[in-house]
């Protein structure tokens, strides 16, 4: 279990706005997933073309493939997260790539659940994701967070 995920000083590639919303996203459920990846590299990404030196090829590589926010791990299931504090259409479209192109670059399980975490959502992308039975987590400011009902954080004891 990743007891402590929450409080690494940073995420690779999330910027922080969205550092925050994940952290208060792995406050409650950090203690549910076996571990946790981020900014997780899938897609052949593009080629500068034969001329190019082996450092050229790396470097467009690194910045052309497709980056996964996070990748987290539970018994017998690979989630596959987009964080981004205002998610559009586009989140939809990358959360639907990532779960096609994951598992020929990681070693996925057999169940691949797509979930956005997030500060705001528009009510009709709450029906878009959950007719791609993608998963949200919304945690606005100052009010009560939004969550799946099948997937509720554990219920910690009071200090």
């Amino acid at each position: 279990m990743p007891i402590g995920e929450s409080e690494l000083p940073s995420y690779a590639g999330m910027n922080q706005e969205a550092t925050i919303v994940w952290r208060t996203f792995l406050r409650d459920y950090e203690d549910q997933f076996t571990s946790f990846s981020y900014n997780v590299r899938v897609g052949r990404g593009l080629s500068p073309g034969a001329n190019a030196n082996e450092a050229t090829v790396a470097m467009w590589k690194a910045v052309t493939t497709k980056r996964i926010d996070a990748v987290g791990e539970r018994l017998g299931q690979t989630w596959v997260f987009e964080v981004d504090p205002r998610p559009g259409l586009r989140a939809l479209g990358q959360v639907n790539g990532y779960m096609v192109l994951l598992p020929s670059y990681y070693q996925a399980q057999s169940t691949i659940q797509g979930a956005v975490v997030c500060t705001y959502l528009g009510y009709d992308m709450r029906q878009v994701l959950r007719a791609h039975n993608i998963l949200y987590f919304q945690y606005p400011p100052l009010k009560p967070p939004r969550l799946p009902p099948t997937f509720l954080p554990t219920q910690k004891a009071a200090l």
